[in-house]
């Protein structure tokens, strides 16, 4: 069976979208991951799922 890789660019343009769409942002997105405060259902499970491969650097900038 092959297995399938997608890249981590990918992933993160995937979590950013799904954030904004929600009206977060990628920030908050992580913000609220790491707090365990996240929401909604879809992005919990993204963050369960992918959240880890966030750094500071996938982040827009604070204001």
């Amino acid at each position: 069976m092959a297995s399938l890789t997608v890249p981590r660019e990918d992933i993160v343009e995937m979590l950013k979208r799904n954030a904004e769409a929600t009206g977060l942002g990628l920030r908050r997105f992580c913000e609220l991951g790491k707090e365990d405060r996240l929401d909604n259902p879809l992005l919990r499970d993204l963050w369960l799922i992918w959240g880890d491969l966030l750094t500071e650097e996938d982040l827009p900038p604070t204001a």
